[in-house]
């Protein structure tokens, strides 16, 4: 295992690299530990070299990476690679050609446990220790043992990936594989939307009465501000628990949020004279302007849509478990609702259904045209 944190170091590996035929790479970041995340680590492996550790926080100009990701040439093996390609996107305009994907291999041959771990453990009975899953990937100087689990993520997946296209190619499926790889290398980084109603993602806010929405709104909302100034994940400035018991009991004084469940007494002290006037602003919004009950969604309403969706999502489960593989690999609900809204009675109508791939249309085509004909 070779440590990369100087662009000496790091222009003479990517030499290397650029020579290889097939690179397997891995990142890792700091999302649980910082609200703005970054790119902390970058673990690549080659064949017949020591694995590398490249280090971006040390100030190395990542830039010539770029060409080896996007050459068609260089087959790039990632595991669960959809994060790490937004991120590397995201912070240096890096595109990716050419890759393959070791958790859609396995997810597509019915794996049950699809984890890198758990295929590491299947294949080569390499046990992972998942103590350092959550660790500070920003923090320096890295631990030898956190350095060595970093490098186990590219080892082996070489050596994996080749086994599972084995795999999925005695079963007919290596072309499913190929598309959902190729539907992979056109992600890009795109910032999310604001999003007002965030706080109805809260677990547990849809048991709050409409007065609770109305506080937990206000609190969602102070929280990520918090958050961003702190460059701390929301959760740090206060957890779920203590911002649902907060909407549930509304308390009135600095004693009264001190013994809310989940507050900490530090938490109390600091954040009451900002928590205790939301609470009090909340309490007095009129009826007319607390917060709705979620509307139920179109295709509930619609009875017919909703029906459609059920046959189509009967033919799907069953399909699936024909595969053995998992039903919303092979359709989930969006596509289905789509298709049910579309109603394609023609191959050609078929293949205008959004992110229906052409693997999933060979499955499903036929029952679904079946299906979605009006009655003789």
């Amino acid at each position: 295992m070779k440590w990369i944190d100087t662009q000496q170091e790091f222009d003479a590996w990517i030499a290397t690299v650029a020579s290889a035929r097939t690179l397997a790479i891995d990142t890792e970041a700091d999302s649980l530990h910082s609200y703005f995340d970054k790119v902390c680590l970058v673990q690549m492996s080659i064949p017949g070299h020591d694995d590398v550790l490249i280090d971006p926080l040390a100030g190395i100009d990542l830039a010539p990476l770029g060409p080896i990701l996007a050459n068609p040439s260089i087959t790039k093996i990632f595991h669960g690679g959809d994060y790490d390609l937004r991120i590397l996107n995201r912070d240096f305009g890096f595109e990716v050609n050419n890759l393959i994907d070791t958790m859609i291999c396995a997810q597509l041959l019915g794996y049950e446990a699809f984890g890198l771990g758990a295929l590491l453990l299947r294949h080569f009975k390499i046990e992972v220790n998942k103590a350092h899953q959550r660790a500070d990937w920003a923090k320096r100087p890295l631990t030898r043992e956190l350095r060595e689990y970093a490098a186990t993520d590219t080892r082996h997946l070489i050596e994996l990936a080749a086994i599972l296209r084995s795999e999925l190619e005695s079963l007919g499926r290596w072309e499913w594989a190929v598309e959902e790889f190729e539907r992979l290398g056109t992600i890009r980084y795109s910032p999310a939307e604001p999003d007002e109603e965030g706080w109805r993602k809260v677990k547990g806010s849809g048991r709050l009465d409409r007065r609770g929405m109305a506080v937990l709104a206000q609190l969602h909302a102070w929280r990520d501000v918090q958050a961003r100034k702190a460059d701390r994940p929301a959760f740090k400035v206060l957890g779920t628990e203590a911002i649902l018991s907060i909407s549930t009991r509304r308390p009135k004084t600095e004693e009264e949020l001190r013994q809310t469940p989940g507050m900490a007494a530090w938490q109390s002290r600091k954040y009451a004279p900002e928590i205790l006037p939301m609470i009090e602003r909340a309490l007095a919004l009129p009826e007319s302007e607390l917060p709705e009950r979620k509307a139920a969604k179109s295709w509930q309403r619609d009875r017919e849509l909703e029906k459609m969706i059920d046959k189509l999502k009967d033919i799907r489960d069953r399909i699936a478990a024909d595969l053995k593989i998992d039903s919303s690999l092979l359709a989930p609900r969006h596509v289905l609702t789509a298709i049910a809204t579309q109603r394609p009675t023609t191959p050609a109508e078929l293949e205008s259904v959004p992110n229906l791939r052409r693997w999933q249309r060979s499955l499903l085509g036929e029952a679904i045209l079946l299906a979605a004909s009006p009655p003789r």
